[in-house]
């Protein structure tokens, strides 16, 4: 008989599948769900800089910095130089330089045409050892955390406001300058959460900062946010950033009690505090969520798909739940 695996197990199997590969364990995904289509974006990647912004400026501040939200097409710029040498032409090229290869991602292709997708009914509301226990005002509970947020100054309002924007390719790609970032993103700055020279900013506790636990994790809105109620779901545990099926799970579930938000994951070396598991969520539709794809395998309601046209590869899994 063969295995059922669903939507989590078909997506661990995925990362599972590129974290094993030197030219694809850089990964990035995005859980979202819009009009009962549960979806996770899969963005395998082999470096973190984009070669032709560090020939240009010779400054490795003087860049974008890849993460799940540039590798969706919504590039955030925190320079006015680099905004405006971010066209159409230069992102394109920076993204394509960080993705995986069509060459380098054969094997998962492979692995796609041998191994069936098989769908199975999946109780995503029950958190795995809590049985019972639902999620119904997570979205409420979430908002009021935001709204506390600004109210108490700890989220700095002023992050959301005078961006300017340009978007080119019917939306596919979205650039956006918020120079008021500019202080949490430096090189220096995440050179030295890497070698633990800066208190986790996760542990320690900042004036005004609400905190709801849930399933596992610690919801706190992001002082410093790049699109609406930007949160930060954070394990309970100091451990280090890493993605299993267990993680999808949180993930999914989270997608599914507050749909009107997205999940993303920035795998290692792609985020900036690495010394601690989180996750970063928010109301906002990214490009991607718009591309066109191509179906490689599926089963019922279950199917996985790449994106045609589109900046980076990417691997869709998608559910149409009923």
């Amino acid at each position: 008989m063969e295995k059922k695996m669903g939507f989590v197990e078909t997506v661990g199997n995925l990362v599972n599948l590129l974290l094993s590969n030197e030219k694809t364990k850089i990964i990035n995904v995005i859980v979202a769900c819009r009009n009962h289509r549960l979806r996770a974006f899969l963005f395998p990647r082999w470096t973190r800089l984009p070669k032709n912004y560090i020939d240009h400026f010779h400054d490795k501040d003087k860049t974008i910095k890849p993460g799940s939200s540039e590798m969706a097409g919504l590039v955030i710029t925190v320079d006015k130089d680099v905004f405006e040498f971010s066209d159409d032409k230069n992102v394109r090229e920076a993204l394509n330089y960080v993705s995986s290869s069509e060459e380098d991602l054969k094997f998962v292709d492979e692995y796609l045409k041998d191994k069936k997708i098989k769908d199975k009914s999946e109780n995503f509301n029950l958190p795995s050892g809590r049985q019972g226990l639902k999620f119904p005002f997570l979205a409420e509970k979430v908002d009021t955390l935001w709204k506390k947020g600004i109210k108490n100054g700890f989220v700095r309002e002023e992050c959301l406001k005078g961006i300017e924007t340009k978007s080119y390719e019917d939306g596919l790609i979205e650039v956006q300058y918020n120079g008021r970032r500019k202080s949490i993103v430096s090189f220096s700055l995440v050179e030295k959460r890497k070698k633990g020279e800066e208190e986790c900013p996760y542990c320690s506790y900042e004036k005004g900062r609400e905190d709801y636990p849930w399933n596992g994790y610690i919801i706190s809105a992001n002082p410093y946010p790049y699109y609406d109620h930007h949160i930060v779901i954070v394990n309970e545990k100091h451990t280090y950033q890493f993605i299993d099926k267990n993680e999808i799970r949180i993930m999914v579930e989270f997608v599914l009690n507050a749909p009107e938000y997205m999940v993303v994951y920035n795998g290692p070396p792609g985020t900036t505090i690495l010394s601690h598991m989180h996750f970063q969520a928010g109301i906002h539709s990214l490009p991607v969520e718009r591309a066109k794809t191509r179906v490689l395998s599926g089963d019922g309601n279950l199917t996985v798909s790449k994106l045609v046209g589109f900046p980076t590869r990417v691997f869709v899994v998608e559910k149409i739940i009923v």
